[in-house]
């Protein structure tokens, strides 16, 4: 295993909250930074939380080694098939330094 932190941020679509909870669980990934009821425009309807896109986001950031980067990725897929109308996104990056 690489000894590399990865940093992953995720935006998704609120309604599938639960489900993108329970994969973080399921991946023993225990910390992260959350903001709920975020507005975007992607490319998919926006979601701006008014009357007329009254959608809203979340978004993870996470901070996590190549293995759970690896097995998120895959569950990110699964969970993209299975809500196929639903915005979800992960973006990957090296961390290049911390402090």
């Amino acid at each position: 295993m690489s000894s590399e932190l990865l940093i992953v941020l995720m935006m998704y679509d609120r309604a599938i909250d639960e489900e993108v909870m329970e994969m973080l669980s399921s991946l023993e990934i225990r910390y992260y930074t959350k903001w709920r009821d975020v507005v975007g425009v992607g490319r998919r309807d926006p979601h701006l939380g008014d009357d007329v896109w009254p959608g809203l986001n979340n978004v993870l950031l996470m901070v996590i080694d190549e293995e759970k980067k690896r097995r998120l990725v895959e569950m990110v897929k699964v969970l993209q098939k299975n809500f196929p109308s639903v915005g979800l996104r992960a973006f990957v990056a090296p961390v290049l330094e911390m402090v």
